[in-house]
This record gives C-alpha cells, structure tokens and sequence, in this order.
C-alpha cells in the first residue's frame, strides 16, 4: 500500500515521493500521476535531496502520486476511480523498469570484482523480502528486459506492465518487429500483446516450427512444494505435444465431473475444487466420492467397451488410470505430406509441427482432420441444431480463441455459438457459428448481445430488443461453470 509521506521511500533508498491525501476528488479525476519533486512544494531535506548512502538522489527524476483518503474515494465517480487504477499501475510498471535498473547496477558490480554476488535472486531476496521463487522470476524479468533496450523504456515510463515486457522480451522476431509491437502493446491489455506477439512471430517468423518445438521441449520444466499451511502446490510447463496428450486427458475427467456437479443445487464444489480431484485422479488414483468413482468408471468404459467398471481402490492399479483420451489435430493436406511447412491446430488450440503430426497419426489416439482433402461439407444447414465434432474442429481452427472482445480463453473452455440462432431459422455452418467461452456465452444469451462480424476478422457486440426470457436465465445460471 502507498503511504504518505517519504519515510518508507527514504528507508528503501527508492526516491520514490508519495504525496500528501488530498480531500478534493476534482484532483484525482485530473490526474494523480506527476513526476514532482515534492507535492507541496517544500523542501525535503536541507537540500531536497534525501541522501542514501553516500549518493543523492535527484528528487527531479522521481515518481509522486498522490493519496486519496477512504471519504475522498467514496466521492469519486467510476471514471475517475478507474483513473486512479490507471495512475497506479502506471507508477507500478515504472518502479519495476527501475528495479531492471538496479539489478543491472548490482550484475555490473558482480561482474567488476568490487561487490561480488553468487546468486543475486538471494540478494534480492534479503533486501525484497519476497520468497525465493518470486526473486528469480524479477531477476529472470529484468535481465531479459536489459537486453532490449526499447522494452525497458516502455516499462521505465511506465506504458507497458511486467508481464507484457516479458512477452514481447521473449518474442522471436526482428528487433524492427518488436519496436512495432511495443509501441502498440502501450494502448492495450496484456492478453492481446500476447496474441499479437504469437501472430507477429507466424507473420516474421525467425524459426522453423520444428526448431519452435524443439525449444519449447528444452524450456520444459516442473515443480512441486509445501506452501506454509502444508498444502501441496504443483506446477508444470511441457512442450505441445505432451502437453496436448495431458490436457486432453484432464479434460475428459474434467467433463465427467462437470456433468456430476450441476445435478448440485448447494454445497456444490468450484471450478478450482472440481480441477484439484482430476489431478488427485489422474496423478494418485484418489477419487474422495462414489460420484467421482461413477465418473472415472463411465469415462473408462466409453473408453474401453469391452471392459466391465472396476472398484479397486489401490492408487497403484493400472486399472484405475485414466485411459488415453483422443485428440484431434486440424492440418492442411499439403502439411501432412511434407510439402509445406503450416504447423497442426489441436482440438484445445495448441500448434503441433507437422513432422510431429505426422508421427503422432499412426497412434490410433490421434485423428487427424486434413483441410484440403475429400470429405463432405463443412456444415449441417437446417438439418440439426448440435455442431458435429468435424465442424467444431473447422470452427476452432478459424477462430483460435474465444471471440468476445478481448476474450482469450481457449476453445477446450468454449462453446460454438450460432450467431442467427438455430430456432430462428440459422443454419450450423461455418459462417453463422463462433467460438465464445462458458462465461461469454452466458452473458450474451442473459442480456441480449448479438455477436457482428468484422471485415478484419475480429467481432463486435451489439445489444438486440429480445434477451433471453428471466426464467431461461436464472436456470442457465443455476447451472456450474462448464469445464
């Protein structure tokens, strides 16, 4: 929390002035960030520079931003308290450009001789008073932000947050690319540096799918530890074809115990809950309820027919494993022959090479969907309301995402959407359908949205006369978030 006052600034050796609350909220709706030496105006020491250490700090080049008090905030409107977020989180992206700066001064000590520092992310521990694993991360944040110059004056000015200088840090493109995408990620959210990023790199590529795969599979990693209430936290980063096999097995228990859950009017567990019991089941074989067991064993015999359920409990059971769930990998005919380089779309929208299609389409888990190739047409008309499993896959592979304004979950967590709805006279096809996730696709159907396409690709919303009735409604909201 900011606090009044120069005195935490002054301990930490920051420079960083806080001014004093003001009761006026006209100020705040006006701009609470200034780079001020002193909000009042008045000295700050003998000579308006706090000394730390043996150097002085240039109060000239500090950050000010002022305090509202509780009673002042309560008077502000939404604009200006959304204002004050923005100056805040301004202030915040341009002390973590400075911390860059910092630890680059200590690396340059380290590397001289004068102060030598065998892990600075302890340094930065001790002096922080973050956890271990937090240090790591700013140091890994700040030295990549060191080596692109431009990154790092965005992130000192304060017009991009951490994370999005860490995505376009990591971008694999030329350095005139990345100037371009900084200078666009100063007016957006961190999710679409993100897409833009991955659409700059199909666009500029500098890699091979191939040689991307292979990179992605060095960077795997994974963790697990004791947080201080004994609780066990897991983490994990694989590359895309394991990681499409494990996805596309959770989700499948994941469903199951979905399906479970909305027949649960109070007491139901959250979405969180509900993905903490897949893993227990997936990586130790404990289900904590008949249900779940009901669950795991309708999932085992759709997946092996042939096979009577099971019940026995020992967590070491082949038997009780999840079986291999299918996945579904959308890849042009030119692709799959090794005639072009165009990487696979899985179904939960991950990119898979095509040497490793290619491999992975003699394993009877895997279906390949060929673009390009014979095959009926790609849509139902008036014929059914349900999106086939063949038109779902073509919606993913156009759409990549949820498609709501700055919606970016992935289609394993979306529905397909007919934009002139099916009752209406819409028809299932490929043009009247697009991909929205649980929660957008409630909202819309609850309010009366209307999706509109753009000749750009992208979607717009617009509100029609009709939302859905109240009674519709409320039993859509009865129901839990969809896995």
């Amino acid at each position: 929390m900011l606090r009044n006052g120069f005195g935490g600034a002054r301990r930490a050796g920051e420079g960083i002035a806080v001014g004093a609350e003001r009761g006026a909220a006209e100020e705040a709706s006006a701009g609470l960030f200034t780079t001020d030496p002193a909000p009042d105006g008045g000295p700050v020491g003998p000579d308006r520079s706090p000394n730390v250490g043996s150097a002085t700090v240039d109060l000239s080049a500090s950050l000010s931003l002022c305090r509202l008090s509780g009673e002042a905030l309560a008077g502000l409107g939404r604009d200006a308290l959304l204002g004050v977020l923005g100056d805040i989180e301004r202030v915040a992206n341009r002390l973590a450009g400075y911390r860059a700066e910092v630890l680059g001064a200590l690396d340059a000590l380290s590397r001289s001789g004068a102060a030598p520092d065998a892990a600075p992310h302890l340094s930065l521990r001790d002096a922080a008073g973050v956890s271990e694993r937090d240090a790591r991360r700013m140091v890994r944040g700040a030295e990549k932000a060191r080596e692109h110059g431009v990154v790092l004056e965005a992130l000192s000015e304060g017009g991009i947050n951490a994370s999005q200088a860490e995505a376009l840090c990591d971008a694999r493109v030329p350095d005139g690319v990345r100037a371009e995408l900084v200078a666009a990620a100063a007016g957006e959210d961190t999710d679409a540096t993100r897409r833009r990023v991955r659409q700059a790199e199909a666009d500029h590529s500098v890699e091979t799918p191939m040689e991307r795969f292979e990179r992605q599979r060095q960077a795997r990693s994974a963790g697990w530890q004791r947080d201080h209430e004994g609780m066990l936290r897991l983490w994990a980063k694989l590359d895309p074809e394991v990681g499409a096999a494990v996805e596309a097995n959770l989700e499948a228990l994941r469903r199951q115990y979905w399906l479970d859950d909305k027949q649960v009017r109070s007491g139901r567990r959250t979405p969180a809950q509900r993905d903490a019991d897949v893993l227990a089941y997936a990586l130790a074989g404990i289900t904590l309820t008949d249900t779940d067991s009901a669950a795991v064993d309708r999932l085992r015999a759709r997946s092996r027919p042939d096979r009577l359920p099971t019940h026995e409990p020992a967590a070491g059971n082949p038997e009780r494993r999840l079986p291999p769930a299918q996945i579904g990998v959308l890849i042009g005919l030119d692709a799959l022959r090794g005639q072009t380089d165009v990487a696979g779309l899985t179904d939960a929208g991950v990119e898979l090479p095509p040497e490793i299609v290619r491999r992975l389409a003699c394993d009877a888990e895997i279906i390949p969907m060929i673009l390009g190739g014979p095959g009926g047409p790609a849509d139902a008309g008036r014929s059914t309301r349900t999106v086939s499993l063949r038109l779902r896959r073509l919606l993913i592979a156009r759409d990549r995402h949820g498609q709501w304004p700055g919606c970016a979950e992935p289609p394993s967590r979306c529905d397909a959407h007919h934009v002139h709805h099916w009752i209406h006279g819409g028809r299932t096809d490929l043009d009247n359908l697009v991909l929205l996730c649980h929660r957008h696709h409630h909202h819309l159907h609850q309010h009366g949205h209307t999706m509109v396409p753009q000749p750009d690709g992208t979607w717009t919303t617009t509100h029609t006369t009709e939302p859905e009735p109240a009674n519709a409604a409320r039993a859509r909201a009865a129901q839990p978030r969809a896995p």
